[in-house]
């Protein structure tokens, strides 16, 4: 699928001759312009003039929330499947659109060949209520998104955070794996500590630690590890004096490392159970996000389909007596598309019962046409705003 793949959903009245095939002989059959389809849309509860007028300045704005949140399922899948390791790639479909299926038929069929679902939408209810039904669902959905998005992101951090410690210097570098039990005197009254010394400051500690606080054991300064900046020194003091110890060597650029030993920690543990986290979480993720952006897809292709319905009543009046039509524009061909659409349907411009024509031309308005026209862009690698 080309990530540029924008359906046109319009609409025109039904004449003695049938819509659909006046159609598409102009733009199919004569003209290599478009293909087409049929677009399936059922008697809906109309209501009163004034619901429908309110109704359609809803719809806009509903449209575009939802295929946000449909676009964002699909963006938070395509990162997910991204980020994962060449191996896992290469077995993944190499067009990253079949990931993305609809009710398991791919985004395509699913819009070309629309039903609609009366089972989860049914048309004895109201439009209004229809379309609440559809925002709350999607709206649920991003919230879900949000959350599962965020929990991947905080394991991927906390990842790093590991990867950090366990290449920085002394400073910094996580001591589990470094300090073992011989290093470490811990008694009822005695403990131990470990300063990261910097290497230039070797001779000064060896020549003042005994002295920076009462208490401190002589000759317990032990070195258990060295790097390029740093000397890690192993000291024993009584508890009483650890905080005067920490604020003073800090003083002289001595560097008390806040750590707590512990036999049965490992940093390499660690990061193979937050792997693992991370694994599990990143699979689920991928399952919810194929099975939920086929919700949130339906969800906004039943949108539409209220979204034609109300604007071809206000448009053509009552009582309803539309055809709506799916278009797929052939590459380099919108331009000649849109002339012979015009050609078919210009005369329906003194036609608009309802609405002032002129109200469609007002700053960041759809741009107008004699008939009604909807976009489908189908480029889920882009958020829209």
């Amino acid at each position: 699928m080309s990530s540029e793949k924008v359906y046109l959903l319009i609409s025109a009245p039904k004449t003695r001759e049938d819509t659909f095939n006046t159609l598409n002989k102009k733009t199919a059959n004569d003209n290599d312009f478009s293909s087409n389809w049929k677009f399936a849309v059922p008697d809906l509860k109309v209501g009163t003039l004034d619901s429908l007028m309110h109704l359609s300045d809803e719809l806009h704005k509903y449209d575009a929330y939802i295929e946000n949140a449909t676009r964002k399922i699909a963006t938070q899948l395509f990162d997910v499947l991204d980020s994962g390791d060449k191996k896992e790639r290469t077995d993944l479909p190499t067009n990253p659109y079949d990931n993305l299926t609809v009710n398991n038929n791919n985004i395509d069929t699913y819009l070309q060949y629309f039903r609609w679902d009366e089972a989860k939408y049914p048309t004895t209810h109201s439009l209004k209520a229809l379309t609440e039904v559809i925002h709350v669902q999607v709206a649920k959905l991003e919230e879900e998104l949000k959350a599962k998005g965020a929990e991947y992101q905080n394991v991927l951090h906390a990842l790093a955070a590991e990867d950090r410690k366990g290449t920085g210097n002394l400073l910094t570098k996580d001591l589990s794996d470094i300090i073992k039990q011989e290093h470490v005197i811990d008694t009822e009254y005695l403990e131990s500590l470990f300063v990261a010394v910097p290497k230039y400051s070797v001779k000064q500690w060896q020549q003042s630690y005994e002295k920076l606080t009462d208490f401190v054991l002589p000759r317990s300064s032990l070195v258990v590890t060295e790097d390029s900046e740093y000397a890690l020194y192993r000291v024993v003091l009584f508890k009483r004096v650890v905080e005067d110890f920490k604020n003073i060597a800090r003083e002289k650029k001595f560097f008390v490392r806040e750590f707590k030993y512990d036999p049965n920690r490992s940093a390499k543990n660690d990061k193979k159970k937050l792997e693992a986290d991370k694994d599990k979480i990143r699979k689920n993720l991928i399952r919810w996000c194929k099975t939920n952006f086929s919700e949130a897809f339906v969800g906004w292709i039943h949108l539409k389909a209220i979204r034609i319905f109300v604007e071809s009543v206000l448009r053509y009046g009552l009582p309803t007596n539309f055809q709506a039509m799916l278009i797929l524009p052939n590459k380099g061909k919108s331009k000649q598309l849109r002339k012979a659409l015009q050609d078919l349907y210009g005369h329906l411009s003194s036609k608009n019962v309802f609405k002032d024509e002129e109200e469609d031309e007002a700053p960041g308005a759809e741009k107008f046409y004699p008939y009604v026209s909807l976009d489908i862009n189908l480029d889920f690698r882009t958020n829209k705003t």
